[in-house]
């Protein structure tokens, strides 16, 4: 590193602090203000922060461990949630800024009532804001650690204290406009680096031709096929797994019906339109645009370090190595910009989840706005040395990703259910949880169950939970009447578990719409990547899929919703 490289590094950490800054009164004024940026985003700017959240400093390195272990189809291990990406766009958008909440937990006593629902909001606030944020953090930071070892030699400490310490500051000072204004500038900067890293590894690997040929030779040419390999065997692990990825992982999850993250960019929206437009950019973004300069980049490293045996490590590696001065700033300033870019989100968040819906609704009932600013911001304080202990402990980006995916997989189902389905109850979330939880501990921690495969454990997860779940339900008192109806003709939902009450939204346009989503955004990450690998022929056959999914995805529909589906915040206004 240079006196260049560090002054383009500095600069960008400077300008960063200082868009925090210039909103730190702003963000004091209320908690609406602190935590959702007044309701006031337009669509680019919520899908942009969106984007940028989910495109960590940890992200590159994810994806390059994939390709080097697996090859480019282990990829859909994250490209299968674009089916849930787009159902939350068609299907839940609206109605989650319509409900007008802070949070995703905040559903709760909303959709349900009594004592169960009042226990599990607070139980959820404190599971996700201290244990499931705690791991996402750790696992993001533990990205940091790693670059920042290869790049400056830095032990763990001091990487953990200094790439932390910038995002806490301006996310203490202007809560959630300043993370999604830097997030903005955030995620063009690290985009910038993406490129930059993959032209420069592709062109020192020969060039696209020289990356296929270099596979050849080693015996990794299977690295560049975009599906895993079938051979006839509809039991084979790497089939089954490519099934679990696409079929199951994208509702099964905690996170199916949007996510805290997505659900705060939603309710932070102007209205519904703004809310459904952030949602669909962001997914677009997130897999067509984003994925192919780290492939590339990973393919390359194949060729250019075949003997490396933590694969996490050689894309910061390619940084160091293969970029001039100047440029090697801008790139170590990229992982910068995308690591405080999902710090600055997850410690936002953490805090919502933490005074919306358990200090205020459980602590301190009635108090000043500026009171509850005040004890956010010490929450920040708090949960940040929390997950500095537990990074510090971690030393797997892939294996506390899968974990991941894995322990909350048993929830999935009862969180989309909720919006369809009259009959989901409090019980139906309280006994998902405990028995995702306990089946997924059981699997992740004895040693029987670490030698089982990953859709072995996703099975036995999913499926457990799920008849311990459907089991409460119909064992447990359904909610209350006028709860369910106060709930439906707040939000609208359609289909046929509503009729009760009403037709709510149609449900035939919004299947057309997903289907049509899910080809387009599928048909343009897969088409994209085949045309840069030289593959024309199969590229343009996905990039007409593309237009075939545009298509149906825009034609407009004679249906309509009945009742106004009126944006609860503007019926407040008016």
């Amino acid at each position: 590193m240079t006196a260049l490289d560090w002054g383009i590094v500095a600069s960008y950490l400077l300008l960063s602090l200082a868009i925090g800054l210039a909103y730190t009164r702003r963000a004091s004024s209320s908690t609406q203000e602190f935590f959702l940026s007044g309701r006031n985003l337009p669509w680019w700017l919520a899908g942009t922060s969106m984007v940028a959240t989910t495109f960590s400093s940890d992200t590159p390195l994810y994806v390059t461990g994939l390709v080097r272990t697996h090859g480019i189809y282990e990829n859909w291990q994250w490209w299968g949630f674009l089916v849930g990406g787009l159902f939350a766009v068609f299907f839940l958008a609206r109605l989650w800024r319509r409900l007008g909440v802070m949070t995703d937990v905040e559903l709760i006593e909303l959709r349900y009532a009594g004592r169960p629902a009042a226990v599990l909001r607070g139980f959820k606030a404190i599971y996700f804001s201290v244990a499931i944020h705690t791991i996402i953090k750790a696992q993001v930071i533990l990205a940091m650690v790693k670059i920042l070892d290869v790049a400056l030699g830095w032990g763990k400490w001091e990487a953990i204290a200094v790439s932390s310490g910038v995002t806490l500051f301006y996310c203490l000072l202007s809560g959630s406009w300043g993370v999604v204004l830097t997030a903005f500038f955030q995620f063009l900067v690290a985009r910038a680096g993406a490129i930059v890293l993959a032209v420069a590894a592709v062109h020192a690997a020969g060039g696209v031709e020289g990356i296929r040929a270099g596979l050849e030779t080693q015996g990794q040419s299977e690295a560049l096929h975009f599906f895993p390999p079938w051979e006839g065997d509809f039991l084979s692990t790497a089939f089954l797994t490519f099934c679990a990825y696409l079929g199951v992982q994208w509702w099964a999850r905690y996170s199916s019906d949007g996510g805290g993250v997505i659900v705060q960019r939603m309710a932070s929206c102007r209205d519904e339109r703004h809310a459904l437009w952030a949602t669909f950019y962001f997914n677009l973004a997130n897999y067509a645009v984003r994925t192919w300069p780290w492939v590339l980049a990973a393919l390359a490293s194949l060729v250019l370090y075949p003997a490396a045996t933590d694969h996490e490590l050689v894309y910061p590696r390619m940084m160091m190595d293969l970029l001039p001065e100047g440029l090697r700033g801008l790139v170590l300033a990229s992982f910068f910009a995308a690591f405080m870019s999902t710090m600055s989100t997850y410690l936002n968040l953490s805090s919502a989840y933490f005074i919306n819906d358990f200090y205020r609704r459980f602590v301190a009932r009635g108090s000043t706005e500026a009171h509850y600013v005040r004890v956010a911001r010490l929450s920040m304080l708090g949960l940040s040395l929390l997950t500095a202990l537990v990074a510090y402990q971690v030393s797997s980006i892939v294996e506390v990703f899968k974990f991941l995916i894995a322990f909350g997989s048993g929830t999935g189902l009862v969180y989309l259910l909720r919006w369809y389905w009259w009959r989901v109850n409090a019980w139906s979330e309280i006994a998902a949880m405990v028995a995702s939880m306990a089946l997924s501990l059981a699997l992740y921690l004895t040693p029987w169950g670490i030698a089982l495969p990953y859709v072995t454990k996703l099975g036995m997860i999913v499926g457990g939970s799920t008849v311990v779940w459907l089991l409460a339900t119909f064992l447990t008192a359904p909610v209350p009447e006028e709860r369910l109806r106060a709930f439906w003709e707040r939000t609208r939902p359609g289909g046929p578990g509503w009729r009760r009450f009403g037709a709510g939204e149609p449900l035939g346009p919004q299947i057309r719409q997903w289907a049509g989503g899910c080809l387009l955004v599928a048909g343009l990450t897969l088409g994209t990547g085949k045309w840069l690998l030289g593959a024309h022929a199969e590229g343009m056959f996905a990039l007409a899929a593309a237009a075939v999914g545009l298509a149906l995805m825009m034609a407009r529909s004679t249906a309509r919703p009945s009742g106004s589906g009126r944006d609860p915040a503007d019926r407040e206004r008016k």
